[in-house]
């Protein structure tokens, strides 16, 4: 499983402490043995005005720690997210192929930054919907293809927590036409986790299918994001990144975390996946 970092503040700022310096940063959480490695790859994103910078690499982060540290402490503006990665193979492609920059996160179009922590199940047939977008998909990662669902749908509708939501009632319509070939599979997915942002707001997505399995430093119930206040920024992530409070956010739960008269406001909403499909 990935892991997923976000944070919004108020004014420009490094998100270092969170990402590469504390006992439970990402980059301490990529080389969680007990718990499995993330190896397959990892990137930051900030933003210089609307516009995301991102870095990052296919090599395991535990491995590039001085270049993942570096890039950190260099990533300050408003938004910063991070991203960890433990491949999923939907496809039953070979791992030597899922490794590369082209499948690494964020993905980005030049306005939005997205990652994503999860499997989707169905890339392919989701794949087939996505309209003038599909051209623009340039890895085999499944991830990839939810990120440009989400950018027909906010295209369409404007408004990112709705467009997320619209991705899961998109792919469970796919799912009811296709579900009968893949008799081994339950669910089009198992886990819609998403951070995404265009720079001035954070929005994020936790929706995960229950399943065993515990964060991999927090010991939190697998899929279960967290978010906190971190004097004057909100972070939201995988798992707690620290001792302080969390507040864990629900198996459908949609957060948009904005800024409004010099203050950050954060709304929670939750949703039935079952009513949206």
């Amino acid at each position: 499983m990935c892991r997923l970092f976000g944070q919004l503040s108020l004014a420009p700022r490094s998100a270092a402490d969170f990402l590469a310096e504390s006992p439970r940063s990402l980059l301490a959480q990529s080389d969680a043995r007990a718990s499995g490695l993330q190896k397959d790859g990892w990137g930051i994103a900030c933003f210089s005005g609307r516009r995301p910078r991102v870095t990052k690499s296919p090599r395991p982060v535990f491995e590039e720690a001085g270049r993942f540290a570096g890039a950190a402490a260099r990533a300050r503006s408003r938004v910063v997210l991070g991203h960890i990665r433990a491949a999923s193979t939907p496809r039953g492609v070979a791992r030597r192929r899922l490794i590369g920059p082209a499948n690494t996160q964020p993905f980005s179009d030049g306005g939005w930054a997205f990652c994503h922590n999860g499997t989707l199940q169905i890339p392919d047939e989701v794949a087939r919907f996505l309209g003038k977008y599909r051209s623009r998909v340039r890895g085999i990662n499944d991830s990839e293809v939810f990120f440009w669902q989400f950018r027909k749908h906010i295209d369409a509708q404007g408004d990112p927590a709705e467009a997320l939501k619209a991705c899961v009632r998109e792919t469970w319509g796919i799912w009811e036409a296709c579900k009968k070939r893949y008799p081994g599979k339950s669910s089009p997915y198992t886990g819609l986790n998403a951070l995404v942002s265009d720079g001035r707001s954070l929005y994020a997505m936790c929706h995960y299918r229950h399943r065993p399995g515990r964060g991999l430093i927090s010991r939190q119930p697998w899929g279960m994001m967290s978010l906190a206040r971190r004097g004057g920024r909100v972070v939201i992530a995988s798992e707690d990144m620290d001792g302080g409070r969390w507040q864990r956010l629900g198996p459908a739960e949609v957060v948009s975390v904005t800024t409004r008269n010099g203050k950050i406001a954060l709304r929670r909403e939750g949703f039935d996946p079952r009513e949206l499909a």
